[in-house]
């Protein structure tokens, strides 16, 4: 049992709640990271199983959390609150990938996407914010993609609902600053996790298409494009991010990894420049 003097000093460390911490993921990285900077973390998944290895850690509240469910995220938020009195910072890493050409993606599974990296976080950002705003203090941290800045073939459906957050995270961080609470972005790059194996699982279960099947070589390549040699190990974007949202003025967009500077060159080239790149590299 954790003696008085640790249990105070616990409780004036931050509270930070992250989604998506199943192991071999950047939440993952992201939960131990903020372990590591002294805060009090409340990691969440689908299952509570896929964190095993955060089992016995009193730095972790393990909880079971289904983003797509507005009891489930009601109840987490409860127990966050009720095992720690707040929660200073939300991380909404929580998401899914989905490689699909847009004319043929099946519409749940596209579903399925905003539900989760969405809608997922709106949730989330709801229940959370009553009690920043009454306390007038929180930071709220939405993991969006460096893939938004110039989609390209084959990820439509997931490149938009990461646009999507980021234009949220850019209204939000305007209507909440009058409440103390701060707003950041993240965009990662091509970040080593489990992220290329859960997405081509997905395509081998809806890869049956009509108009598309000349191209299933390069859809199955944009599955795992993130995971190759070159891909930012999840422990060294975690590490980073940590430090900045830690600040006590944390910056309102902070993009890192593989492909993040020719990405943010294709944002600012013009369309025909980066549709004639992605004709070249993507074969579409």
């Amino acid at each position: 049992m954790a003696s008085p003097g640790h249990e105070e000093e616990r409780g004036r460390s931050p509270v930070v709640l992250v989604t998506g911490c199943s192991e071999g993921g950047i939440g993952h990285a992201m939960a131990r990271a903020f372990a590591g900077a002294g805060c009090a973390v409340v990691a969440t998944a689908r299952s509570r199983a896929s964190m095993r290895d955060l089992h016995g850690d009193e730095r972790f509240l393990l909880l079971e959390l289904d983003v797509r469910s507005d009891e489930s995220v009601r109840r987490a938020v409860e127990d966050a609150v009720g095992e720690h009195g707040r929660v200073d910072v939300l991380v909404n890493n929580a998401g899914v990938h989905l490689v699909a050409p847009l004319a043929e993606v099946p519409m749940d599974s596209f579903h399925e996407v905003f539900d989760t990296n969405v809608y997922g976080a709106m949730r989330l950002i709801q229940a959370v914010i009553p009690q920043m705003i009454q306390r007038k203090k929180g930071t709220i941290v939405n993991v969006g993609s460096i893939a938004a800045l110039a989609p390209g073939p084959w990820a439509g459906a997931y490149s938009a609902s990461k646009a999507a957050l980021h234009a949220l995270s850019d209204t939000l961080r305007l209507e909440l600053r009058s409440f103390g609470i701060n707003v950041m972005t993240v965009a990662p790059g091509g970040t080593k996790s489990n992220l290329g194996s859960s997405s081509a699982s997905k395509y081998d279960q809806i890869h049956d298409w009509k108009y598309y099947k000349k191209y299933d070589e390069s859809l199955r390549a944009r599955t795992d494009i993130s995971q190759g040699p070159g891909s930012t190990p999840a422990e060294e974007l975690a590490e980073r991010v940590v430090a900045l949202v830690l600040k006590r003025n944390p910056p309102a967009w902070f993009a890192y990894g593989q492909f993040s500077a020719i990405l943010n060159l294709l944002y600012y080239a013009p369309l025909w420049f980066r549709d004639y790149f992605y004709k070249l590299v993507m074969k579409c």
